[in-house]
């Protein structure tokens, strides 16, 4: 990582304590970190899924890396407009496409498009929250795991409201 934004190197499940961010690479870096350190579960609601933050190769690597030690759905996603990110040619939908007993992204119901914000959870104990998705203004916490499972909370009732996007699936001709 280029740039260091932790006073020591921050361990999911065990540094606590929020930390403001304020700028895309230091969310970004605070995203590599708690999807590398994920063993279980990382769930991320997304308007658009950034490509600056999560079609970067360290954090694609780390989804791969949890995806496949992992059975089952290790990593779900949820995006407002798949359109835009599966028109961009986003690795993450092309790594979800490869792996779909692994990595599940959906399409966010009607009822919950105006949500404002956008956040990444890891093993419900870490998590990343931007307030406004259309700024890079974000809490991070390693370990916080009572919002960590709010917040889960909120992204298993838009999973169950969400649809699979047509735009997401490969088509085989």
């Amino acid at each position: 990582m280029s740039e260091l934004i932790f006073a020591e190197d921050p361990v999911l499940g065990a540094s606590s304590g929020p930390l403001t961010l304020d700028r895309r690479a230091l969310v970004r870096e605070a995203g590599v970190r708690m999807a590398s350190q994920a063993r279980r579960e990382l769930l991320l609601f997304s308007r658009a899924l950034d490509p600056d933050l999560y079609d970067q190769a360290p954090f694609l690597s780390a989804v791969q890396r949890l995806a496949l030690a992992r059975p089952g759905l290790s990593v779900r996603v949820l995006l407002c407009d798949p359109r835009s990110a599966s028109q961009g040619g986003h690795r993450l939908i092309e790594l979800a496409r490869r792996l779909t007993s692994r990595i599940a992204i959906r399409c966010v119901g009607a009822d919950d498009q105006d949500r404002p914000d956008a956040f990444l959870i890891a093993d419900e104990r870490g998590y990343i929250h931007r307030r406004l998705a259309a700024t890079m203004e974000a809490v991070v916490d390693f370990n916080n795991p009572s919002e960590a499972r709010r917040l889960r909370s909120a992204f298993e009732q838009i999973w169950e409201r969400s649809d699979v996007a047509p735009e997401l699936s490969r088509l085989y001709l």
